[in-house]
């Protein structure tokens, strides 16, 4: 039986229902569609300077401070005020 692949949605849907309080934001992954995605704090920040256009240690910095870039399982999500966790986008 092959496992289903998750997807960006997945992980910004399930981030968006996570509360701002719930464990799973210390557990460095989070349960997405019955799989543990480990979040890969390298490639947060490598998609951090590609969205951002700037340097990967401005985009480290910027992440630690701001949480928004996210890479878990090899998916990437994006934090914005008004929409919350959406998938990302390279440009």
């Amino acid at each position: 039986m092959q496992q289903q692949l998750v997807t960006a949605r997945d992980l910004a849907d399930t981030l968006n229902r996570l509360r701002l309080n719930d464990p799973m934001w210390e557990e460095g992954g989070f349960r997405v569609s019955g799989r543990w995605l480990e979040i890969d704090p390298d490639a947060s920040d490598e998609l951090a300077a590609r969205l951002l256009r700037c340097s990967l240690d401005r985009a480290r910095r910027r992440n630690e401070r701001e949480a928004r870039w996210l890479v878990a399982g090899g998916v990437g999500v994006v934090y914005t005020d008004d929409a919350g966790w959406q998938p990302a986008t390279a440009d």
